[in-house]
Formats: structure tokens, C-alpha cells, sequence
């Protein structure tokens, strides 16, 4: 049987822009569904819940048949979207408004499902591009020198490009969503969503019908992963957290510590993604000819400058600047952790847990964050919670060979 190509960059790229838009599609419909079905915070809160949850499953399965949950990622999603078309609807249909609300809770659990299986997915099968001449998704197993023969810094550029993809989707999804609404067509943009999840579930469909072959993996890979695993769990999880913690929390510090309106400050964090983006496009560029820590530690050390600065007083252009320099910081640091991930675990199949505990680590932190402000009664402190997670970051990525040297003090773990 000749065996399935596998997909075609661009068509992951693209794929990546509609998983961008959907992952963040609670946030600007929260305040829709809130006032249409008069929702408690509560019960909005159960949305995020419902989609933390399910993409938490999964990331955790997603390795395990990641030709066929590439794909079937996207019908989750396809189905979820439908849903939430539906669910908007109820409230007008249906004498119980309450159902609208419970079919939307389903629906961002199937949306999180799908999410959790296709990005995974994405993430993996983009960084074994390359390896034993493929072009696409392969087995499931690598080995230690996985990506052997491609020129260094070669998959953590891929896996840039295509989250590149992602965050425009992210960045474009709350005006869309604005616009939508104020153009009484907020359905009809969930039915294209669901048409652009549908057409990548289409054009995927043919990893469905290829067979894995069963791995034999390398003695000891098990108890070798285990280690690595733990490193880029705590590592990644701890980038999530910061990420989301910037993100999440720079509108409420603009507005309390900038002297800006609320409608002024939410457009910070509309700078903050667009300079992540950008950091991560200057670093896919700059791995073409550098080394992937030679972009990683210096990306995160300024990143935890720029972070510092915000908790002591500054003006609002300093602020600013800030906000800007640590964007552009963080934005290569995601990829190329997965990248160097992805160079050390001989079976990819347990990475699952390691994209679980990414979305963990996205979900804790603010919470720690809103936690000290609340107790110091200053956001300002609040924010020494992501400093001191980019200064545990910095020392993981600085220490990286010597935490996860082999055990007999070799250099076979040593990654440039």
C-alpha cells in the first residue's frame, strides 16, 4: 500500500489562521451571549471551562493517532461552530432560554476538543516535516536526533511560520466578531467560520485513510522522555502563562496606570499580539542563519526586562514601549520550545501531556496574577508573578543541556 502524503505547509498555515480565530472566539462572543440569554459570570465562565476542559483531553490523545486526529479535529470543530449557529438562535425559537445557553456550553466543548486534537496535531506533524524524506505527517516515533540532515534551527522556522498563522487568526477574530455584530450578521460569520473549518477537514480527509505502522520504540525511550517531557512541560506551560498573563491583564493596567480611557486601553493589547507576531516573524527570519538558543535566550531576556519595567511607575509612552518590547520578546520563545522538544523526546506520542499543561499553564497564572493584586491591592505587584515566571524560563533555557545531560555525562543530549 503506497503510503499517504502528508499535508501541504500552506494548507496547515491556513489551517492554523481558522484554529486562531476559533480558539479565542469565547472572549469577544462572551458579552453577546451574556446580554442575549442574561447570563450570570457564573455561567459565562462555564464556556472557557467547557473548552479548557475538552482541549485538554485533546492535546493528550492527539499524539497517539496523529494522522487521523488532524483531520478529525476539524469536524470537532466544524460541529462545534454549527452548534453555537444554532444555540444563538434558541433563545428567539424556543420557549426555554436556558437551552441556548446549555448548547453553547456544548458546543465550546466540542470547539476545545477539536482544538486540543488539531493544533497538537499541527505543532508535531510541522516539526517532523523533514525527517526520513517526509514531507508531511509521518509515524509518531522519532529518535533522539530527529530531524537529522535538515540545516539547524530549519523546524523551529516551521513551526514559527506556521503559529505566525495562528496569532493572525487570533488578532483578526475580535474585530470580526465586532464588526459582525454591529452588521446584525454575527451568524453568518460563525457559518463561514464553520465553512473554513469544514474545507480544512475536506482537505485533510485523506489522512483518514492511511494506516499507522506499528513503532518499536528504542529501550529506555520511556524513562529517557519522561525526563525531557517534564523540562517542556514546566517550561512551555510557564511561557503559556506569561503570554496569557500580558495579554489578559495589559488592558486593566492601561487603563488604572496609563491614564488611558477603557476604549484607549483595550487597544493595547491589540499592540501587545501584533509585536508578538512580529517577534515571531523576526525570528523564523533570523533562524535561517542562527542557532536556535541564539535567538531564545536573548528574546527571553529582554522580554523580562521590558516586564519588569511595569511594576514600578513609568509614563504612559514608557508603558507602552514596554508592552511592545516584551510582544515582540515572547514571540519567538513558543515555537522554538517545541522545536528543541521535538529534537530530544524519542516518541512523540507522549508530547500530548506537554500541550495539556501549556493550556494549564494558561488558565493558573492570570488567576495567581489577579490573586496578589488583589491581596497587595496593586496590579503593579501582581505583575512580579510573570516576572519571576520569565526569570525561571530564562534559567531553564540557559541551563537546558546541563538539566538534560544524559545520564552517563555524555553530550549526546546537547542541542546548539
Amino acid at each position: 500500500m503506497t503510503p499517504t502524503r502528508g499535508p501541504r505547509f500552506s494548507l496547515l498555515c491556513f489551517g492554523f489562521v481558522v484554529c486562531g480565530v476559533v480558539t479565542v472566539l469565547p472572549g469577544p462572543l462572551l458579552p453577546v451571549m451574556a446580554a442575549r440569554w442574561g447570563l450570570r459570570d457564573v455561567q459565562s465562565g462555564a464556556f472557557f471551562a467547557a473548552e479548557f476542559a475538552a482541549s485538554t483531553v485533546g492535546s493528550i490523545f492527539s499524539p497517539h493517532r496523529l494522522r487521523r486526529n488532524l483531520p478529525l479535529g476539524y469536524a470537532s470543530m466544524t460541529a462545534g461552530v454549527l452548534l453555537l449557529t444554532f444555540a444563538g438562535g434558541t433563545v428567539h425559537a424556543l420557549p426555554i432560554p436556558a437551552l441556548g445557553h446549555d448548547l453553547a456550553v456544548a458546543a465550546f466543548a466540542l470547539i476545545g476538543l477539536g482544538i486540543g486534537l488539531s493544533v497538537t496535531a499541527t505543532n508535531l506533524s510541522v516539526g517532523m516535516m523533514g525527517e526520513d524524506g517526509a514531507d508531511g505527517v509521518r509515524g509518531c516515533a522519532g529518535g533522539a536526533g530527529a530531524g537529522q540532515g535538515a540545516r539547524a534551527g530549519e523546524r523551529a522556522r516551521r513551526i514559527s511560520i506556521v503559529n505566525l498563522w495562528w496569532g493572525i487568526g487570533a488578532v483578526a477574530c475580535p474585530w470580526m466578531v465586532a464588526a459582525a455584530e454591529r452588521g446584525g450578521y454575527l451568524r453568518g460569520l460563525l457559518l463561514v467560520v464553520a465553512l473554513g473549518t469544514a474545507g480544512m477537514f475536506v482537505g485533510l480527509s485523506p489522512l483518514l485513510r492511511s494506516a499507522g505502522a506499528a513503532q518499536t520504540l528504542p529501550r529506555g525511550a520511556l524513562a529517557v522522555d519522561a525526563r525531557i517531557l517534564v523540562f517542556f512541560a514546566a517550561f512551555l506551560s510557564l511561557y503559556v502563562g506569561v503570554e496569557t498573563v500580558v495579554g489578559g491583564w495589559i488592558t486593566t493596567y492601561a487603563h488604572r496606570f496609563g491614564g488611558m480611557t477603557l476604549a484607549h486601553a483595550s487597544l493595547t493589547v491589540s499592540l501587545y499580539w501584533l509585536a508578538l507576531l512580529a517577534g515571531r516573524w523576526v525570528g523564523s527570519v533570523a533562524l535561517k542563519s542562527v542557532a536556535e538558543r541564539t535567538v531564545l535566550v536573548p528574546g527571553l531576556g529582554v522580554a523580562l526586562i521590558a516586564v519588569t519595567m511595569l511594576l514600578a511607575p513609568h509614563s504612559t509612552a514608557m508603558m507602552l514601549v514596554a508592552v511592545v518590547v516584551a510582544g515582540a520578546g515572547l514571540g519567538p520563545v513558543f515555537p522554538i520550545g517545541i522545536s528543541r522538544m521535538l529534537a530530544r523526546v524519542r516518541d512523540h506520542r507522549n508530547t500530548g501531556w506537554v500541550f495539556a499543561m501549556c493550556a494549564s499553564g494558561g488558565a493558573v497564572l492570570p488567576w495567581v496574577t489577579g490573586l496578589v493584586s488583589t491581596r497587595s491591592g496593586s496590579l503593579r505587584i501582581g505583575f512580579a508573578v510573570p516576572v519571576a515566571a520569565l526569570a525561571a524560563i530564562l534559567v531553564l533555557a540557559v541551563a537546558e543541556n546541563a538539566f538534560l545531560r544524559e545520564p552517563d555525562g555524555g553530550d549526546a543530549a546537547k542541542i546548539g
